[in-house]
């Protein structure tokens, strides 16, 4: 059985959802090193480089027996931006986005070791920012960002912000920070797996469009409110 590492505090339909697709749940519990609505984010504490995973220096310890082949990472995070981004890497095909002087040096070495091209963008919530659907198709809420996908020659899909993606506190309430797309959407084998209703965030059907279009299998929680609980990664 395959594993995937997921937030703790992922709704149990959601954990019973992917329990049920033949995947084993490798939780993430909240850490008080980084402020409360990321402490548990998958794509802030572990960085997924081609076929290896890095995890923060601090976290290493906890799953190292849990995931096999884990490397760890040379920082410790803190709460103040931008010191919580330094695994908050996102690549895409044979890019790499991030603001590159805050990365961690064992993310650096790796993609210096196979090679990818660094995009260097001012986003440091670079992978929270990027729904990546194929190594060469994204989404982002970020013009920014989206401008430099498109100069990669990525096929990206640009979408308006939306406050209808919420991040979580204690005990399940919602923080008054908005989330971000690429936490609340993950590829995970033939599937693109949104936590939430994707009608909520998708109301013109172009996300919807674009999965089919790639014969992609959707996975959604009808009616559910979207969560970012900073995506997920397969172990």
């Amino acid at each position: 059985m395959e594993k995937l590492l997921i937030d703790s505090r992922m709704r149990e339909i959601e954990k019973e959802k992917l329990q049920a697709l033949n995947y084993e749940l490798v939780s993430l519990e909240p850490q008080e090193r980084v402020y409360e609505e990321i402490s548990s984010h998958v794509d802030v504490f572990f960085c997924k480089i081609k076929d290896k995973l890095v995890a923060e220096k601090e976290i290493f310890s906890l799953y190292q027996e849990k995931i096999p082949n884990l490397i760890q990472g040379k920082t410790i995070l803190e709460k103040e931006y931008p010191k919580d981004i330094a695994y908050n890497v996102c690549q895409i095909g044979d890019y790499v986005f991030h603001p590159f002087s805050y990365t961690d040096p064992v993310i650096q070495m790796l993609i210096k070791k196979y090679s990818l091209k660094k995009i260097n963008i001012k986003q440091g919530y670079s992978k929270c920012s990027i729904a990546v659907l194929d190594k060469n198709c994204a989404i982002t809420t970020d013009k920014k960002i989206a401008d430099q996908l498109i100069k990669c020659h990525i096929d990206t899909i640009y979408m308006l912000p939306s406050s209808d993606i919420k991040l979580l506190k204690k005990d399940g309430c919602y923080s008054s920070m908005q989330g971000f797309i690429g936490g609340a959407i993950s590829r995970i084998d033939q599937y693109v797996i949104v936590t939430g209703d994707l009608n909520k965030i998708d109301q013109e059907g172009i996300i919807r469009k674009k999965i089919e279009e790639k014969k992609l299998i959707l996975i959604d929680f009808p009616d559910l409110d979207v969560i970012d609980y900073g995506g997920m990664i397969k172990i």
